[in-house]
């Protein structure tokens, strides 16, 4: 029995993850680019609401963010120094409605997935990964995701810029000239940066971990009857 349990526990905790990336917001603004957050010495508090209709999966877990170069050469050598803290959570606030005030767009299962430096020597063309270290379990299905990003500081010989869209299922709000304040400015509608989020598929919904686990109970029952 004990074997037969064993292996049931292994089936049910060992659920199949498949790794994959979704780009939001390609394709980029040609010949054009903007620095804020990771790009700049931005030491203020920065966000970017993404539509959940720009995801065409279930419920994923979120490990890393990309940020693509490929349209703007500033000649940038290195990636900004000093702590960035990036924090996810799903959010009722959306294109369009994004409020100046942060603190009015963060979700109630807010979770900071990054706290550290992304100091990086740098060349036109590459893609800034930042692999979070703890992941976010987000589902399109319960409202939009927010990025909030505050920086904290952070210095720069030669600003980056990062690709962008002007028609993304996307909009931010910033802090101008990245000085630190507690309501910023919403920008557009649509516009933002190109990003990129690499995620985890096959991540279990709590339904059915629930019918998994009653049952792994009724089996164990079984087996018990059997025995006895």
């Amino acid at each position: 029995m004990k074997k037969a349990i064993l292996c049931l526990v292994l089936c049910l905790v060992a659920l199949p993850m498949m790794a994959s990336t979704i780009i939001i917001g390609n394709p980029p603004d040609q010949g054009s680019g903007n620095s804020f957050p990771f790009g700049t010495a931005y030491n203020a508090e920065y966000q970017q609401v993404y539509a959940s209709s720009a995801f065409n999966t279930g419920p994923i877990q979120i490990t890393d963010l990309y940020l693509y170069n490929t349209q703007y050469n500033s000649g940038a050598t290195q990636t900004p120094s000093g702590t960035y803290t990036v924090s996810l959570s799903t959010t009722s606030a959306g294109v369009g409605s994004l409020s100046p005030t942060f603190s009015d767009n963060i979700g109630l299962n807010n979770t900071q997935v990054f706290n550290g430096s992304i100091q990086q020597s740098w060349n036109f063309g590459n893609t800034l990964d930042i692999h979070f270290t703890t992941a976010f379990n987000y589902d399109p299905n319960g409202g939009n995701l927010l990025v909030d990003v505050v920086g904290n500081g952070i210095s720069i010989p030669i600003n980056i810029y990062y690709d962008v869209s002007s028609n993304g299922p996307f909009q931010r709000v910033y802090c101008p000239f990245g000085s630190a304040c507690s309501t910023g400015v919403a920008d557009t509608p649509g516009y933002g940066l190109v990003t990129g989020l690499g995620y985890n598929t096959g991540v279990p919904e709590p339904g059915t971990l629930l019918m998994m686990g009653t049952g792994l109970v009724g089996v164990v029952g079984a087996i018990r009857r059997r025995i006895l």
